[in-house]
């Protein structure tokens, strides 16, 4: 049992140096580029949680109950701090959310506070200070776990995250219905593993985090290598790229895919007349309206300026034909403001193909650029099939 034995001072140094220690870190890993939003919300975190810890160790100095007035509520609000950093970078913090963790952390510490002001027995601000951990943890473990794009590092930190909340409760209930000593300063097994799993958490949270921050990082520069930064389609040598497997694969399966090619008619014009700042508008009310109209396995791809190119995979020639005229149909029916407004119109060229071993995306698209060819000349806001299919 003397493995358990461990010294609470030490633990405590151990769990404050953790804390500032991941602060220098994170100083370290940012110190090349701007540091975000999320980041200086970690690192407030961590610097708070060692002064809180601090603080809470300190028992001559400043009178016992200052200190875990103070000590806790400084502690609380690293916590929640930490947990809000998770929050941002999974772009769950939204201003409604906001307010209401920050209104729920203020009401957490004005009832600590007061229980400790009122003079409540120590077993009772054992109970609510781990309450008021365990309310403040729910609802960001929660969304950690119901994030659809969630990987599995983001699951781990969560459960970490919610072994704590587990304890947490263990140790409310125990400190309410048993004569067990849950103060901090004593060295029985539950205190023990208290701070182990305190200290557990730091490492697990603090590293998590800076994973986190770096997956996020390299989502975020794989998405600015592949997609249109104005629009938000696939650029063009992704869209190839894309392509390519896809026609691959329907060269095995023998099946048919169709190919589109869209032009916004006079987009010049529009320039010239309302403005590149319109121009933009046009560009990404288009790309929603594509968005809208297609399926969410076919792929989309602005091939530079006006010009974009849509694949779509087990699709017919007729089936095409409806989805490009439902397309051309649904622009020619919106608008735009800006000053004014403005309406403008597509051309689109149509390709169906059974594809085969010979079968490129470049083939595809001169097939479907001469389509695009043949409707700018008879007139513009229509759409034409390839002669050769």
């Amino acid at each position: 049992m003397d493995f358990f034995n461990i010294n609470m001072g030490t633990m405590l140094i151990v769990i404050i140096l953790g804390h500032l220690l991941t602060g220098v870190l994170i100083i370290a890993y940012t110190a090349q580029h701007k540091r975000t939003k999320t980041v200086n919300t970690f690192l407030l975190s961590k610097l708070l949680q060692a002064l809180a810890w601090f603080m809470i160790g300190l028992r001559n100095p400043i009178p016992n109950m200052v200190l875990i007035a103070v000590g806790n509520s400084i502690l609380f609000i690293g916590a929640a701090l930490e947990l809000i950093a998770f929050l941002i970078l999974k772009n769950s913090y939204t201003k409604r959310i906001k307010r209401a963790y920050i209104s729920l952390l203020i009401g957490c510490i004005i009832v600590f506070v007061s229980a400790i002001a009122y003079g409540f027995p120590e077993n009772v601000r054992i109970t609510l200070g781990s309450s008021i951990t365990i309310i403040l943890m729910v609802f960001p473990v929660y969304k950690l776990f119901a994030d659809k794009k969630s990987s599995i590092l983001q699951k781990i930190i969560a459960s970490f995250y919610s072994v704590t909340i587990l304890f947490s409760i263990f140790r409310a209930y125990t400190a309410l219905t048993t004569d067990l000593d849950m103060n901090l300063a004593s060295t029985n097994i539950f205190n023990t593993g208290l701070f182990l799993l305190l200290y557990i958490a730091m490492l697990a949270g603090s590293t998590g985090f800076i994973l986190l921050d770096k997956e996020k990082l390299d989502a975020d520069l794989l998405k600015a290598a592949s997609f249109d930064g104005l629009t938000n389609t696939l650029n063009r040598k992704t869209f190839i790229l894309r392509s390519k497997e896809l026609i691959s694969l329907f060269a095995r399966k023998q099946e048919q895919i169709s190919y589109l090619l869209i032009d916004i008619d006079d987009f010049k014009k529009i320039n010239d007349t309302h403005g590149h700042y319109a121009g933009d508008i046009v560009l990404q009310d288009f790309a929603d309206t594509l968005r809208k109209q297609l399926r969410n396995y076919d792929l989309i791809g602005r091939y530079g300026g006006e010009e974009f190119a849509v694949l779509l995979p087990g699709t017919g020639k007729k089936e095409a034909g409806d989805i490009a005229e439902r397309l051309r149909a649904a622009v020619e029916d919106s608008s735009i403001q800006t000053d004014t407004e403005i309406k403008y119109t597509v051309s689109i060229g149509v390709c169906t193909i059974i594809p085969d071993k010979e079968t490129s995306i470049d083939m595809l698209y001169k097939l479907s650029d001469k389509a695009l060819y043949t409707a700018k000349k008879q007139g513009k806001n229509c759409c034409r099939n390839a002669i050769k299919a």
